[in-house]
């Protein structure tokens, strides 16, 4: 009977699990999807017209791009892994890179790919990119698997995560082991009919649920053996005696030991903070250095910092990754400036055309200072796109306000802000209304209407300015200069 009542529990353990695997494995499969689609229908990403012959970079890709989703392809436009999908509008072909550092998963409990033409385009597991989809959930059985077409035809599949599979069973199983253990447990006992043994046990029973109050108060346990004269009632006595003196030394032992690991641990955070303020100050440093040759002064990317987080907080923008892209993306937005000749970036007048698309690569100069160090995609971002603006009209890839992220944009208004209230040699520093004034005028065009409105909050609250200067002959002469506000 105890088998069969084990049976019982672990069938109906095991089926509940599935049928959750199955109803969380369809909620996921359509909101992965869902999100798939609204990338593509918002253009989220690379966005770049092509040519009507599909040469591209000296390259024909007309026997590899097509309307829809297009199969694996090595990044055309945008470096890294990305999905790719061709629009028409117009008469005009576009592509869509939708870079895969965008997409994100809400749980690690299932395997997933994305496929076009029988090849994955996408998996966190990038050893699959390029493969055949047909292989790539070969491991599990057929009935795991589950599959969906998306608005926009690109094919998705989901299976549960082997790792996360084998556990959740084996903790089914377990589960299905308790109540055999409780069973045996209490058919031994009440099999033996003894009135001494039964009043043994009933005084033995006492004595270890006292001990196990104390224990869970953390008092210090030790067990006395009752008298009695039952042989194997002594015998268990003895056993229990001898597993609350090692169970009282393992605690100390513990106790010891977690001690140690707190002393360990708040040392390596120590150690961790100061390894981060020693990392910040030799950025911050190198940022000045390029700040000294260019403007004279090292504050300027320290005050960007500190606005631009001043900003991020407004905006409510709580994820760490985030924090820290606009806090170094700010620091070292023009660190590659230390590439441009001294002739271009000191000259005191206005740039010529060809001295100013010189000075534009600094951008692109700065994102490969930054790339060089491992997991400062984000960072590298703020630095390449500073100088875009949401009518597509900035550079260095004419990003619109669809694709510019937020945290650039972010460094790119704090920037202007602050150059425009230093003093540059070429002009004087604005004060902060008659500088936020002039921004007004570059809102729709250069900033988002609504992130100016939170900026100017933020300025109105944390400085204190003068008096809006009546002459305005400054602000127009900055205004209309060339790259006159570009910091």
């Amino acid at each position: 009977m105890v088998n069969g009542v084990v049976a019982v529990v672990f069938i109906v353990f095991l089926a509940t699990f599935f049928i959750r695997l199955d109803k969380e494995g369809t909620i996921y499969l359509n909101d992965f999807s869902e999100m798939l689609d609204s990338y593509i229908e918002n253009h989220i990403g690379v966005v770049v017209k092509l040519p009507k012959d599909l040469i591209i970079g000296g390259l024909d890709y007309s026997q590899h791009l097509k309307i829809g989703p297009n199969s694996y392809l090595k990044g055309i436009f945008f470096k890294g892994y990305s999905l790719k999908y061709v629009y028409k509008e117009k008469d005009n072909l576009f592509l869509l890179e939708i870079p895969i550092s965008l997409i994100r998963f809400p749980t690690r409990e299932f395997k997933i790919i994305v496929e076009a033409d029988g090849r994955v385009v996408y998996s966190p597991e990038k050893g699959l990119i390029g493969s055949l989809a047909s292989g790539s959930f070969n491991n599990l059985p057929s009935f795991l698997t589950k599959y969906k077409t998306t608005k926009y035809k690109f094919n998705v599949r989901t299976s549960p995560n082997p790792e996360f599979l084998i556990s959740s069973i084996l903790f089914s199983f377990l589960w299905g082991l308790v109540p055999w253990v409780a069973l045996v447990t209490l058919n031994n006992i009440y099999s033996s009919k003894e009135e001494d043994l039964e009043k043994s046990a009933s005084a033995l029973q006492s004595i270890i649920s006292d001990m196990i109050l104390r224990v869970e108060t953390g008092e210090y346990v030790e067990y006395k053996p009752i008298e009695t004269k039952h042989e194997p009632l002594l015998k268990v006595q003895n056993a229990i005696h001898n597993l609350f003196s090692r169970y009282t030394e393992a605690i100390a032992g513990f106790k010891s030991t977690t001690e140690e690991l707190e002393n360990t641990m708040a040392q390596i955070e120590e150690m961790q903070s100061a390894l981060e303020e020693r990392n910040f100050l030799l950025i911050n440093t190198l940022a000045e250095t390029v700040e000294l040759k260019d403007v004279g002064t090292g504050e300027h990317s320290k005050k960007v910092m500190q606005l631009a987080l001043a900003l991020a907080t407004k905006l409510n923008i709580t994820d760490p990754e985030e924090l820290n892209a606009i806090k170094y993306g700010a620091i070292l937005h023009d660190v590659g400036k230390i590439g441009i000749p001294d002739q271009i970036l000191l000259k005191p007048g206005k740039l010529s055309a060809e001295e100013f698309e010189i000075m534009k690569t600094h951008t692109i100069l700065g994102e490969r200072v930054v790339l060089q160090i491992p997991g400062w995609e984000l960072v590298a971002d703020v630095v390449r796109h500073h100088h875009e603006n949401i009518d597509g009209s900035g550079y260095p890839d004419g990003l619109s306000k669809g694709t510019l992220s937020l945290r650039a944009q972010i460094v790119a208004l704090v920037d202007v802000f602050t150059a425009l209230t230093e003093d540059r040699p070429y002009r004087n520093a604005l004060s902060p209304l008659e500088a936020l004034e002039l921004m007004k005028s570059m809102v729709g065009t250069k900033f988002d209407e609504e992130l100016f409105e939170k900026f100017k909050e933020v300025v109105l609250n944390h400085l204190e300015f003068p008096g809006l200067s009546k002459d305005v002959t400054e602000s127009e002469k900055i205004r209309n200069s060339e790259g006159g506000y570009s910091a």
